[in-house]
């Protein structure tokens, strides 16, 4: 008798199969899968997984869902811009450093309120704006190579459609989210991998230089599969005009 066995790690089945030539006999059992640590190598990047990470099940970890991540609450006194200059702040990564994958099963806190690396979630955001998106899920992104917009709820509306436009227009490997663990002085900001940029006004020089240079960086800079996770989701990213799903050139519509 030939025996055959088939470990299907990712589904967590073993799936034995008996007899000569064509199965005639098929036992289907249920593996306890370790799901405690970096999940980096044990779950496959991408792909929902109900008992680790499907973008959906035990995601208030992350986000109790708690409006005041996205809601001004002086509205009628917006912040506004000043003259106070950008502010750029990188670290140079190992060349072989990789965040860590996590389940929905442990917390993930970071040293800086506006990290620019880390531990993050296996399932990573669609590109595109949210109502809000926690940086347990944009790190994900940047790790992609994508530029996160920050701003505060109570930012100018029309600083942050200012930029929001030249994010928009440059990288379609973006997410933009508003987020309250951000300084009022400088009430904006674009992280990228190894690096954040804190700002009081939008200079469209410094803006688009920052995601020519900092955009698409990363361990896996240039990968540009699309997310699973919408919580949130308020528009879904589109092609800047002038460029392409892999972003092969950033900001073409600007000098």
């Amino acid at each position: 008798m030939i025996m055959r066995l088939v470990v299907l790690l990712v589904l967590g089945f073993s799936w034995v199969e008996l007899g000569e030539g064509a199965s005639y006999r098929k036992r289907f059992k249920r593996q306890k899968l370790d799901f405690d640590g970096n999940v980096r190598n044990k779950v496959k990047m991408g792909e929902k997984h109900m008992e680790c990470d499907d973008g959906e099940t035990n995601i208030d970890l992350d986000w109790s869902g708690h409006p005041m991540n996205y809601t001004c609450y002086h509205p009628t006194t917006p912040i506004l811009s000043n003259t106070l200059p950008p502010v750029l702040e990188c670290e140079d990564l190992a060349p072989d450093y990789q965040p860590q994958h996590f389940c929905m099963t442990t917390p993930i806190s970071y040293d800086h309120p506006i990290p620019h690396h880390g531990n993050h979630r296996p399932i990573w955001p669609k590109f595109g704006e949210y109502q809000f998106v926690p940086p347990q899920r944009w790190l994900h992104n940047i790790e992609h190579g994508a530029v996160v917009m920050l701003y505060h709820p109570c930012a100018h509306p029309a600083m942050v459609e200012k930029l929001r436009k030249l994010v928009t227009g440059c990288i379609r490997k973006h997410v933009i989210t508003p987020y309250t663990n951000i300084p009022e002085d400088k009430p904006l900001a674009l992280v990228a991998w190894g690096c954040r940029m804190l700002m009081s006004s939008v200079d469209e020089v410094e803006v688009t230089n920052f995601i020519r240079e900092k955009g698409l960086h990363g361990p896996e800079g240039d990968y540009p599969k699309e997310g699973q996770f919408t919580k949130g989701l308020v528009k879904l990213a589109e092609i800047p005009a002038g460029s392409d799903n892999d972003d092969s050139v950033l900001c073409p519509n600007y000098i």
